[in-house]
């Protein structure tokens, strides 16, 4: 005797892998919207971390002088890091910049002054806490401090130009998780939907609603997780082609933000599938019959 497919159950399993490829394309989207966000932000604390202020001293200062002072300004509230650099590293950096050349510009002399290269937290990386920062480490130091030099641009830079990015697709992030909410709520409701005259059977039969959920939420937990993961794995895939195309984006991540981003799909997936699936099934539940023609 021949062996015959059940159409209903190949109707089933292809509606469970639309689902799943449905959710897929939505947590994806969301996920490569999610890194991008935290990327910005990643970078733009890079930048911040590796901003030199460069604090000049006198010739004069002695070497131990210098070593307290540079504990001194490790330990302020404002400081992320501080180390001395001595008046031959800073021609030896200054020399791999422009070239041997300069050593006949300075007739082999070494002009440069010493200093200690402070780098600020990021709470503190703005122009007005800057000059604070200045005007009290004048007053400390008045004379052993020759001159604090940086780059003032730089504040236009990160503070304006790279927060402005990163807020704009953080905004762009929001609207898309709401589109993203609806598109997965749809998507689990139609799924349901085929299924309606299922769930009321069991419900005239006697079935208690705990007993005719757990099933679906089973199942709905399964679509997330198995979504998740797929969505994760082409995440991953996008972010490795875009570092081939830039370098720049291999600085935007890091594993942690990797796992960040996976950790925040699977469990964006879970919760709204979940959530979806229980509203969906209290509608037909609460249905009466005639309704769900």
């Amino acid at each position: 005797m021949s062996k015959q497919h059940n159409p209903n159950k190949r109707g089933i399993q292809t509606a469970y892998i639309s689902t799943i490829v449905g959710i897929v394309m939505v947590l994806f989207i969301t996920g490569v919207v999610s890194w991008f966000v935290l990327g910005l932000n990643h970078l733009k604390n890079n930048t911040i971390e590796s901003f030199e202020i460069d604090l000049f001293f006198k010739k004069t200062v002695s070497d131990v002088e210098l070593g307290v002072i540079e504990r001194e300004i490790s330990e302020k509230r404002y400081a992320s890091n501080a180390f001395y650099r001595s008046s031959d590293e800073a021609l030896e950096i200054l020399m791999h910049e422009v070239g041997d050349s300069a050593l006949a510009v300075i007739d082999d002399e070494n002009p440069l002054s010493q200093s200690i290269i402070l780098t600020l937290k990021k709470e503190y990386f703005s122009e007005d806490s800057l000059s604070v920062i200045k005007a009290e480490l004048t007053s400390q130091y008045p004379d052993q401090l020759e001159k604090i030099s940086y780059r003032e641009e730089i504040f236009q830079e990160v503070n304006s130009n790279l927060q402005k990015l990163v807020y704009f697709v953080l905004l762009i992030a929001l609207m898309l998780l709401f589109i993203a909410i609806g598109m997965i709520n749809n998507t689990i409701r139609l799924s349901l939907y085929s299924k309606r005259f299922l769930i009321k059977t069991m419900q005239l039969v006697g079935a208690t609603p705990g007993f005719i959920r757990k099933p679906f939420i089973l199942s709905a937990i399964g679509q997330a997780l198995i979504s998740g993961l797929v969505s994760s794995t082409l995440v991953l895939g996008f972010i490795i082609l875009l570092e081939r195309y830039d370098p720049i984006f291999l600085e935007m991540t890091d594993v942690s933000i990797f796992l960040v981003v996976l950790a925040g799909i699977v469990l964006f997936g879970v919760v709204i599938t979940v959530v979806s699936t229980y509203l969906a099934l209290r509608k037909y539940l609460r249905s009466n019959l005639d309704n769900l023609y």
